[in-house]
């Protein structure tokens, strides 16, 4: 996915924390899904599931020299993850990995 707005990013980002563990669940998307506008986030879950890995790190990279301007900006981001994470009460050995590799790319 390409040009972004700071918001389809957000969510670009948790779609991509949810999927860790290779299983968005209903809850997940209904959790994220309330938090925005739902025809955005449809669009962006669509795009999201259009995308190979590759290019999902390539949107986030490119993203991320867009909106993440300093440490505050990337602590925000990440704290909705990390929600988003726990969601299920548990924070499995792939998201973890996922969630490195993130703050890495972040």
């Amino acid at each position: 996915m390409k040009n972004l707005t700071l918001e389809e990013f957000q969510i670009y980002c948790l779609l991509m924390a949810a999927e860790a563990d290779f299983d968005i669940t209903k809850q997940d998307l209904i959790a994220m899904g309330s938090k925005s506008d739902p025809v955005t986030f449809v669009r962006v879950y669509n795009g999201f599931e259009a995308d190979n890995d590759i290019a999902r790190k390539n949107t986030i990279s490119e993203c991320k020299a867009l909106y993440i301007n300093d440490e505050l900006d990337r602590h925000n981001l990440f704290d909705g993850m990390r929600r988003t994470f726990f969601f299920d009460g548990r924070f499995k050995a792939a998201e973890v990995s996922v969630f490195k590799t993130l703050r890495e790319v972040i």
